[in-house]
């Protein structure tokens, strides 16, 4: 009776684990931050399931007009491909994450200078790490709301004009930038890959 008792118990774990593996597959999962739509900035996220515990995502970011007159924008064309370690087997809520960022960019608030990445060919690079989490919204749970904030550093090679009308170039500087780099509130619907573990 012990030994049938010990393979029972062996078989019923045996299955319990098989049937927990297949229940997985992978997700695909695409979003938009709805604070870059706020600030006029169209953007799409992509992010796929790699393995239990881990995915990556690709956010895109592109801005190419004025918030209402010459003086004032945003323009910017930037990704932040980002690997993220999920601490739920199911890839579901806390997140970390550690991401590399590129961003063009053409900014002015209003004030007397705009700020442009030099020559137009020195984009912002560098990278840091994020966290978040993310909670389905629907019965489904196709329907996803993701809160994420993020730190890092780049090195910035930038242009100084005169905020005007073709305003002249001030001067040129270099710096190092640390702080945060990402910031978003993204929804998302969630694609079953339908590519199961075995």
């Amino acid at each position: 009776k012990p030994i049938e008792a010990v393979a029972s118990k062996t078989i019923d774990v045996a299955y319990s684990v098989k049937s927990d593996v297949e229940k997985w597959s992978r997700k695909l999962y695409i979003k938009t931050n709805i604070l870059g739509l706020g600030l006029g900035i169209a953007n799409a996220t992509a992010e796929v399931d790699l393995a239990r515990h881990w995915s990556f995502a690709l956010p895109i970011y592109y801005s190419a007009w004025n918030y209402f007159k010459t003086t004032t924008k945003f323009r910017v064309l930037a990704v932040q491909p980002e690997f993220r370690y999920w601490f739920r087997r199911d890839n579901q809520r806390f997140f970390i994450g550690a991401h590399f960022g590129y961003a063009q960019y053409n900014l002015a608030i209003d004030r007397d200078y705009r700020y442009q990445d030099h020559n137009g060919k020195s984009p912002a690079m560098g990278g840091g790490i994020s966290i978040g989490y993310r909670l389905p919204i629907s019965r489904s749970h196709n329907w996803n709301l993701e809160f994420t904030v993020g730190a890092g550093v780049y090195d910035l090679h930038y242009d100084r004009f005169y905020n005007v009308e073709n305003g002249r170039l001030v001067d040129t500087s270099r710096k190092t930038y640390w702080g945060i780099d990402n910031a978003a509130i993204n929804i998302s619907y969630r694609f079953d890959l339908k590519k199961r573990n075995k």
